[in-house]
């Protein structure tokens, strides 16, 4: 699944924004709760993070191999959007309200720049 802020499809080849910064978390979601977690995920990432300054596009992503594993991308403007603005945030507040009590502890994050 592909999202946009404005929750538009578009061809993402010539309107596409070029990310500066791409988040990039690998968690793992409890036992039994992968289908509500894909369900909330969508509705509740449109309500805060999409919100959010600087932000582009996010995608989710199912691990094939592993059970319970996702990988999420959120493409931002900057790192500050991204650390400053939303974590620093009350729409980041109700993410966690919203969605803490799907993940597994140890969830890991780093951020990328596009090279080419």
């Amino acid at each position: 699944m592909f999202l946009k802020h404005n929750g538009s499809m578009r061809n993402f080849t010539s309107e596409r924004k070029i990310p500066m910064i791409t988040e990039v978390a690998f968690f793992y979601i409890n036992e039994g709760m992968e289908v509500r977690f894909e369900k909330d995920f969508a509705v509740v990432a449109q309500e805060t993070i999409a919100l959010s300054k600087g932000y582009i596009a996010h995608t989710l992503h199912k691990c094939i191999e592993t059970e319970g594993k996702y990988m999420v991308q959120v493409e931002w403007e900057t790192l500050e959007d991204h650390m400053e603005g939303f974590v620093g945030s009350d729409l980041f507040k109700e993410w966690v309200k919203k969605m803490d009590h799907y993940f597994k502890p140890n969830i890991y994050m780093e951020h990328f720049q596009l090279i080419k």
